[in-house]
């Protein structure tokens, strides 16, 4: 995962998470084989070629869903602009204006395996959080630099953080 921070001018700043993960992964060599052994095993009959198509169709949609990057681009006295960006290009953007950001908080999830960190938005009249970087769920540290950098900017507050602006 690489961690990024671009301050565009005294009252913008953007923090960009980038998947590292590999595109094609062993759970695709996987696909592979298996359509290799349904050939091999039932021959080539209708039976094999549709048990084939499904596991191909399934393996595509789930590399549709795959994210390969995060965003938070805060502007002071504006809001905030939190985007997703799958592995096919398709995109998804949410815009908070800033009289309905209450807060922004780093929380915690705790489940019966793992301990999750992850930075949220507090917004007014909604019964939801907006989670940053729901999918990617970066560090500590990393969650960190963001959360001081859009406080500062989005509630005028000193930037505290002090780790350095790029690393992997």
């Amino acid at each position: 995962m690489t961690f990024q921070c671009y301050a565009h001018a005294d009252n913008t700043r953007e923090y960009i998470i980038t998947s590292d993960a590999p595109r094609i992964n062993s759970y695709d060599f996987m696909v592979v084989i298996a359509c290799a052994g349904c050939v091999y095993f039932l021959g080539p009959t209708f039976t094999s070629y549709a048990v084939i198509a499904l596991l191909i169709v399934s393996r595509i949609i789930v590399k549709l869903f795959m994210v390969t990057e995060e965003t938070i681009l805060v502007i002071r006295d504006v809001g905030a602009q939190v985007k997703t960006v799958y592995l096919g290009g398709r995109s998804t953007s949410r815009f908070i204006d800033r009289s309905k950001i209450s807060d922004i908080i780093i929380n915690e999830a705790i489940t019966m395996m793992h301990i999750r960190v992850y930075l949220a938005i507090i917004v007014e009249g909604e019964d939801k959080m907006v989670v940053v970087f729901q999918h990617l769920l970066p560090r500590l540290n990393v969650l960190l630099q963001a959360y001081h950098g859009a406080r500062s900017i989005i509630f005028n507050e000193k930037d505290h953080s002090d780790v350095p602006l790029e690393f992997s």
